[in-house]
Protein backbone atom coordinates (compact mmCIF):
# COMPACT_ATOMS: atom_id res chain seq x y z
CA UNK A 1 0.00 0.00 0.00
CA UNK A 2 1.16 3.80 -0.59
CA UNK A 3 1.05 5.17 3.45
CA UNK A 4 1.52 8.62 4.34
CA UNK A 5 5.08 9.32 4.71
CA UNK A 6 7.41 8.29 7.94
CA UNK A 7 10.13 10.54 9.26
CA UNK A 8 12.59 9.38 12.48
CA UNK A 9 9.83 10.56 14.91
CA UNK A 10 10.46 9.85 18.74
CA UNK A 11 7.39 7.61 18.36
CA UNK A 12 9.30 5.27 16.39
CA UNK A 13 12.91 6.18 18.44
CA UNK A 14 11.01 5.11 21.53
CA UNK A 15 8.95 1.83 20.09
CA UNK A 16 12.63 0.80 18.90
CA UNK A 17 14.07 1.41 21.93
CA UNK A 18 11.76 -0.72 24.31
CA UNK A 19 12.22 -3.41 21.42
CA UNK A 20 15.75 -3.45 22.10
CA UNK A 21 15.21 -3.48 25.66
CA UNK A 22 13.06 -7.25 25.75
CA UNK A 23 14.09 -10.43 26.18
CA UNK A 24 11.77 -12.57 23.15
CA UNK A 25 12.77 -15.69 20.73
CA UNK A 26 9.32 -15.28 18.42
CA UNK A 27 7.58 -11.52 17.34
CA UNK A 28 4.48 -11.14 15.83
CA UNK A 29 3.93 -7.95 13.79
CA UNK A 30 0.76 -6.82 13.12
CA UNK A 31 -0.22 -4.24 10.64
CA UNK A 32 3.90 -4.27 9.84
CA UNK A 33 2.81 -3.12 5.87
CA UNK A 34 5.83 -1.64 4.37
CA UNK A 35 7.65 -0.50 7.78
CA UNK A 36 8.13 -3.21 9.91
CA UNK A 37 10.48 -2.86 12.93
CA UNK A 38 12.43 -6.16 12.12
CA UNK A 39 15.80 -4.42 12.13
CA UNK A 40 15.69 -4.13 15.51
CA UNK A 41 15.37 -7.80 16.33
CA UNK A 42 18.73 -8.44 18.56
CA UNK A 43 19.43 -11.93 17.19
CA UNK A 44 19.25 -13.75 14.02
CA UNK A 45 17.38 -16.90 15.11
CA UNK A 46 14.17 -15.00 16.07
CA UNK A 47 11.25 -16.14 14.45
CA UNK A 48 9.29 -13.06 12.93
CA UNK A 49 5.81 -12.83 11.06
CA UNK A 50 4.64 -9.97 9.53
CA UNK A 51 0.88 -10.00 9.62
CA UNK A 52 -1.44 -7.42 7.51
CA UNK A 53 -4.33 -7.02 5.53
CA UNK A 54 -2.50 -6.59 2.14
CA UNK A 55 1.22 -6.99 1.23
CA UNK A 56 3.93 -6.59 1.53
CA UNK A 57 3.63 -9.24 4.52
CA UNK A 58 3.82 -12.72 5.60
CA UNK A 59 0.29 -13.82 5.90
CA UNK A 60 -2.85 -11.89 4.79
CA UNK A 61 -5.42 -11.45 7.24
CA UNK A 62 -8.79 -8.60 7.47
CA UNK A 63 -8.22 -6.89 11.55
CA UNK A 64 -11.55 -5.21 11.18
CA UNK A 65 -14.04 -8.10 11.59
CA UNK A 66 -15.84 -9.01 14.87
CA UNK A 67 -15.55 -12.44 14.66
CA UNK A 68 -11.56 -12.10 13.76
CA UNK A 69 -9.17 -14.93 14.17
CA UNK A 70 -5.56 -15.02 14.10
CA UNK A 71 -3.98 -18.46 11.83
CA UNK A 72 -1.78 -18.82 15.06
CA UNK A 73 -1.73 -21.60 17.86
CA UNK A 74 -1.90 -19.93 21.03
CA UNK A 75 0.30 -18.61 23.18
CA UNK A 76 2.95 -18.96 19.86
CA UNK A 77 4.45 -15.46 20.34
CA UNK A 78 6.73 -13.51 23.23
CA UNK A 79 5.98 -10.53 21.89
CA UNK A 80 3.38 -8.89 19.83
CA UNK A 81 4.20 -5.45 17.68
CA UNK A 82 0.93 -3.40 17.00
CA UNK A 83 1.95 0.25 16.10
CA UNK A 84 -0.92 2.41 14.09
CA UNK A 85 -3.22 -0.23 13.68
CA UNK A 86 -6.28 -0.11 15.88
CA UNK A 87 -7.61 3.13 15.26
CA UNK A 88 -8.08 1.40 11.70
CA UNK A 89 -10.09 -1.60 13.29
CA UNK A 90 -13.74 -1.58 13.57
CA UNK A 91 -13.58 -4.22 16.46
CA UNK A 92 -10.29 -3.31 18.11
CA UNK A 93 -11.05 -5.33 21.18
CA UNK A 94 -11.64 -8.73 18.74
CA UNK A 95 -8.20 -8.27 17.40
CA UNK A 96 -7.03 -7.19 21.05
CA UNK A 97 -8.52 -10.42 22.11
CA UNK A 98 -7.07 -12.52 19.60
CA UNK A 99 -3.15 -10.85 20.27
CA UNK A 100 -3.96 -11.94 24.04
CA UNK A 101 -4.93 -15.21 22.34
CA UNK A 102 -1.78 -16.35 20.47
CA UNK A 103 1.07 -14.15 23.12
CA UNK A 104 2.67 -16.14 25.75
CA UNK A 105 2.38 -16.27 29.30
CA UNK A 106 5.46 -14.21 30.01
CA UNK A 107 5.06 -12.41 26.94
CA UNK A 108 4.67 -8.82 25.52
CA UNK A 109 1.96 -6.36 23.63
CA UNK A 110 3.74 -3.32 22.40
CA UNK A 111 1.26 -1.41 20.51
CA UNK A 112 0.91 3.03 19.75
CA UNK A 113 -1.95 4.59 18.72
CA UNK A 114 -2.74 8.30 17.68
CA UNK A 115 -3.95 10.33 20.50
CA UNK A 116 -7.58 12.71 19.18
CA UNK A 117 -6.44 14.80 23.11
CA UNK A 118 -2.81 15.43 21.94
CA UNK A 119 -1.86 19.15 22.48
CA UNK A 120 -1.72 19.35 19.13
CA UNK A 121 -5.08 18.32 18.20
CA UNK A 122 -6.97 20.44 21.04
CA UNK A 123 -5.41 23.27 19.15
CA UNK A 124 -6.77 22.51 15.96
CA UNK A 125 -10.43 21.79 17.58
CA UNK A 126 -10.46 24.99 18.90
CA UNK A 127 -9.25 26.84 15.89
CA UNK A 128 -12.44 24.50 14.13
CA UNK A 129 -10.22 22.15 12.47
CA UNK A 130 -10.87 18.44 11.70
CA UNK A 131 -6.96 16.98 13.19
CA UNK A 132 -5.20 14.83 10.92
CA UNK A 133 -5.94 11.74 12.71
CA UNK A 134 -9.23 12.20 13.64
CA UNK A 135 -11.70 9.14 12.17
CA UNK A 136 -12.82 9.64 8.84
CA UNK A 137 -13.54 6.36 7.65
CA UNK A 138 -12.47 6.22 3.61
CA UNK A 139 -13.30 9.48 2.32
CA UNK A 140 -11.49 10.84 -0.75
CA UNK A 141 -7.97 11.70 0.27
CA UNK A 142 -8.46 15.35 -0.63
CA UNK A 143 -10.74 15.77 1.74
CA UNK A 144 -8.33 14.83 4.88
CA UNK A 145 -9.26 11.38 4.93
CA UNK A 146 -6.56 9.48 7.06
CA UNK A 147 -7.23 6.25 4.75
CA UNK A 148 -4.62 4.40 2.20
CA UNK A 149 -4.59 4.03 -1.43
CA UNK A 150 -3.79 0.78 -2.65
CA UNK A 151 -1.57 0.37 -5.91
CA UNK A 152 -5.15 0.00 -7.70
CA UNK A 153 -6.12 3.30 -6.56
CA UNK A 154 -9.04 1.93 -3.97
CA UNK A 155 -8.70 3.25 -0.84
CA UNK A 156 -8.46 1.36 2.27
CA UNK A 157 -8.16 1.49 6.23
CA UNK A 158 -9.08 4.64 7.30
CA UNK A 159 -8.80 5.92 11.29
CA UNK A 160 -12.66 4.57 12.39
CA UNK A 161 -11.93 5.05 16.23
CA UNK A 162 -10.34 7.68 17.76
CA UNK A 163 -8.19 7.34 21.26
CA UNK A 164 -6.80 9.57 24.24
CA UNK A 165 -5.04 8.01 27.16
CA UNK A 166 -7.60 6.86 29.16
CA UNK A 167 -9.60 4.93 26.14
CA UNK A 168 -6.35 2.75 25.33
CA UNK A 169 -5.92 1.99 28.77
CA UNK A 170 -9.33 0.63 29.59
CA UNK A 171 -9.34 -1.16 26.44
CA UNK A 172 -6.01 -2.94 27.31
CA UNK A 173 -7.28 -3.72 30.73
CA UNK A 174 -10.97 -4.95 29.26
CA UNK A 175 -9.15 -7.68 27.21
CA UNK A 176 -6.86 -8.97 30.05
CA UNK A 177 -3.77 -6.85 29.57
CA UNK A 178 -1.95 -4.83 31.96
CA UNK A 179 -0.39 -1.60 30.71
CA UNK A 180 3.46 -1.79 32.24
CA UNK A 181 4.45 0.89 30.79
CA UNK A 182 2.93 4.38 28.98
CA UNK A 183 5.08 6.57 26.78
CA UNK A 184 4.16 9.63 24.51
CA UNK A 185 6.09 10.24 21.21
CA UNK A 186 6.29 14.25 22.05
CA UNK A 187 4.20 16.68 19.56
CA UNK A 188 4.23 15.57 15.56
CA UNK A 189 3.19 17.94 12.82
CA UNK A 190 5.29 16.46 9.80
CA UNK A 191 8.36 16.99 11.73
CA UNK A 192 9.28 16.70 15.61
CA UNK A 193 8.01 19.75 17.32
CA UNK A 194 8.05 18.91 20.87
CA UNK A 195 10.35 16.39 22.34
CA UNK A 196 8.68 13.33 24.40
CA UNK A 197 10.26 14.14 27.66
CA UNK A 198 8.84 17.72 27.58
CA UNK A 199 4.61 16.36 26.78
CA UNK A 200 3.31 14.09 29.06
CA UNK A 201 1.36 11.04 27.32
CA UNK A 202 -1.92 12.24 27.52
CA UNK A 203 -0.79 15.36 25.42
CA UNK A 204 1.38 13.20 23.14
CA UNK A 205 0.76 12.91 19.53
CA UNK A 206 0.95 9.10 19.84
CA UNK A 207 0.53 7.08 22.71
CA UNK A 208 2.65 4.01 23.63
CA UNK A 209 1.75 1.30 25.45
CA UNK A 210 3.52 -1.81 26.87
CA UNK A 211 1.16 -4.66 28.66
CA UNK A 212 1.11 -7.83 29.48
CA UNK A 213 -1.05 -10.79 30.36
Amino acid sequence: MQRHDLFYSDRIKITENFIRKLNFNSVLEVGAGDYSFEYVKNKEEVLWVKVDISPPCDIICNFSSDNLILPFNEKAFDLIICTEVLEHTLWPQQLLKEVNRVLSNNGRILLSVPNIASFSYRVAWLLGHIPSCAATGNLPLELGSTAYKKTDGQLIGGHVIDFNLKRIIRLLKHVGFEVVCVKGSGVIWHKQILPHWIIPPSLSSNIICLAKK
